[in-house]
């Protein structure tokens, strides 16, 4: 990549989160209830304006019928008004209208809630991500009522050919603008064909729910029945973590922010 500066900000918002029992999740996990943020980031381009990653939390989390009474029953969520991705942007003095790109990981509740609030914008994901949004059903844990009903611009990646910074790591790559700005990379397991993205010039990779949290990365090898049922493929989603973790032994310069881990709603200019 060249010296141009094309990224203006990156701004980290947590948008509601949910609560769980970790030693419920995690066998000889000691008991512990936390607190897991919906990540959802602005990133400023030069050129392009705002764009968005994920979208976290709204309150149509509760309006799905009994589909949202068995989620919060086993997946606790709060979220406030003024918590919802919309609000925030507004209360940065920026119109949610002038968001013309939104960057999905997954089509999970917590990363696609406000997406439908959204106005006149090009949805951009990998194939399988926007095929499941669509097909997906509440087993894949997609929210109908959270679904846009007059479908976006939709826009699928296509791999990239070029060389990366996680060649050797990971077999799919994206170069998400054209500019190489924002690097896509396939962190398949949790949810299938799930996305990350990473922001070469702020040296940060935004790895979605490809872990938990990374004090967690430790304990996934001993994940209980019931959590790995929710993983599209628990033995992608090991092997997802082992490949992110050898990629950051490499490249410990590089800081990686998973969408639920601890968080503080930061800025990077």
């Amino acid at each position: 990549m060249d010296d141009i500066r094309r990224l203006r900000s990156v701004k980290l918002y947590a948008c509601g989160c949910c609560e769980n029992e970790l030693s419920h999740v995690f066998k000889s996990f000691p008991p512990e209830r936390r607190s897991f943020p919906a990540l959802a980031a602005l990133i400023t381009h030069e050129d392009l304006g705002n764009i968005l990653f994920d979208t976290g939390y709204s309150q149509l989390i509760y309006e799905n019928g009994i589909v949202s009474k068995i989620y919060n029953t086993l997946n606790r969520t709060f979220i406030r008004e003024n918590e919802t991705i919309i609000s925030k942007l507004e209360a940065d003095g920026i119109s949610p209208d002038s968001v013309k790109r939104i960057i999905l990981s997954h089509a999970h509740p917590d990363h696609i809630g406000a997406l439908k609030l959204f106005r006149s914008y090009e949805l951009i994901s990998t194939p399988k991500v926007l095929n499941t949004l669509y097909t997906g059903n509440c087993f894949d844990l997609v929210f109908r009522n959270m679904v846009p009903e007059n479908r976006p611009h939709m826009r699928a990646l296509k791999k990239y050919s070029g060389k990366t910074i996680f060649d050797g790591f990971f077999r799919n790559t994206y170069d998400i603008l054209g500019d190489g700005s924002i690097i896509g990379i396939e962190l398949d397991g949790h949810a299938y064909g799930q996305l990350g993205i990473f922001l070469p010039e702020f040296e940060l990779l935004l790895a979605a729910d490809a872990c938990w949290g990374t004090d967690l990365m430790d304990h996934a090898e001993k994940m209980r029945f019931i959590p790995r049922l929710i993983q599209h493929s628990y033995r992608q989603y090991i092997d997802t973590i082992k490949r992110l973790r050898a990629f950051s032994s490499f490249h410990p310069e590089i800081k990686i922010i998973f969408s639920h881990g601890a968080m503080q709603e930061k800025k990077y200019e």
